[in-house]
């Protein structure tokens, strides 16, 4: 299959969390703890790379949740992104780090493992695989609007450092997680 080249615009880069929560709904508020086998790798992923270099702030972070939705989006839709405009080397880090925690096209070691349990080449067996990642990330972005507003561009990684950091390890290994695949019945 050919893959569409797209060139983003402000209005589709800003609005793709809307999108990706119409399709796939959203995390239910303080339901987060069904989702930490998700979330962790994620948030942990993010804290690492913040330490690493402090420029990457939670206005990075949100701008990074938006290039991972993207990047989902495209690979459900057939299309490759050109993101271009919207890079900067610490929102692209960010971004990295954010799908070496769930995504088998960036992360080799997930997708050995979901080889059997999912069809990652189908639209089905993605749309099925990427449901809960693509929740985890939507809610991960309310998350840092929230302490961003309250404590501005540092709040969701002060946050974050003072509820988890001594559970982060202080290097630069990306964490991942797997979901096993329910049974159905």
């Amino acid at each position: 299959m050919i893959m569409m080249k797209k060139k983003l615009d402000r209005y589709n880069f800003d609005k793709i969390s809307d999108r990706m929560s119409q399709k796939y709904g959203t995390l239910p508020k303080g339901g987060e703890e069904d989702y930490t086998t998700l979330l962790f790798p994620m948030e942990s992923n993010l804290l690492k790379l913040h330490r690493e270099d402090a420029r990457r702030d939670s206005r990075k972070a949100i701008e990074a949740i938006h290039i991972c939705l993207l990047t989902v989006n495209g690979y459900l839709n057939d299309i490759e992104y050109d993101f271009g405009i919207f890079l900067s080397g610490e929102n692209k880090a960010l971004a990295k780090g954010l799908l070496m925690g769930f995504d088998p096209f960036t992360n080799e070691e997930i997708r050995e493992a979901l080889k059997d349990t999912y069809d990652l080449d189908s639209k089905e067996g993605m749309e099925a695989y990427f449901r809960e990642p693509v929740m985890c990330l939507l809610r991960l972005e309310k998350s840092i609007e929230m302490w961003l507003r309250a404590r501005g561009n540092d709040g969701y990684f002060q946050y974050i450092e003072d509820l988890m950091g001594d559970t982060v390890k202080r290097d630069l290994e990306m964490n991942y997680a797997v979901l096993a695949k329910e049974e159905e019945e």
